[in-house]
């Protein structure tokens, strides 16, 4: 059993229930989890945990705020545990291939922005809430998905995120913290006792 911590901001929703979905599976494999919303002031002891997941959509070539002041402000203790990084966006799906690595030269700057390395980097499928957006946005994202070939109805939602995978990732990432810990000898205690150690 591990202490596993989930943060995440987001913008229309997705990240969150990615987040979420983390933590539920995590919970089902007898982990435990806390979700942690960037956006609310609230102090976290990130020594209470074996792992930490980070998530923040992609909105205008960067990272949400919330999430980015949450990583400087904490950036020595992640630094210091195992950390996987899941950024949400829409350009993993590119028909031209590109998408991929110009998502991960956004990661580069985050890394470059606050100097922190995160241990693993998930790049997750997001969704296109046609019916949440205002028309602006939603004229601009039909004309992205449609340059892609991409989903052009804007009457209703799309979903793309695959879920399976990110259970696999998550439960395989958390795994490894365990095998490691314990292959270094390291005992994973019970959560009050851990904090006890803490206090």
């Amino acid at each position: 059993m591990a202490n596993v911590l989930v943060v995440y901001a987001t913008h229309d929703g997705q990240t969150r229930k990615i987040a979420e979905r983390i933590a539920t599976v995590l919970r089902v494999h007898r982990h435990v989890v806390e979700l942690l919303d960037a956006t609310q002031s609230r102090e976290v002891d990130l020594a209470r945990f074996d792992a930490a997941f980070v998530g923040s959509p992609v909105r205008a070539q960067g990272y949400l705020r919330a999430v980015v002041r949450f990583i400087r402000a904490h950036r020595a203790e992640l630094e210091q545990m195992p950390t996987l990084f899941f950024s949400v966006g829409l350009a993993v799906l590119s028909k031209s291939g590109k998408g991929e690595a110009q998502t991960m030269e956004i990661v580069r700057r985050l890394v470059a922005d606050t100097g922190w390395h995160p241990g693993k980097v998930e790049l997750v499928a997001g969704a296109l809430p046609y019916t949440r957006y205002n028309f602006l946005v939603r004229f601009v994202m039909r004309r992205i998905a449609s340059k892609e070939g991409g989903d052009t109805d804007t009457s209703r939602d799309y979903e793309y995120t695959d879920w399976a995978a990110v259970d696999r990732g998550a439960v395989e990432f958390v795994d490894g913290v365990v095998r490691q810990q314990h292959a270094t000898g390291i005992q994973v205690a019970p959560r009050s006792r851990r904090a006890e150690a803490h206090a």
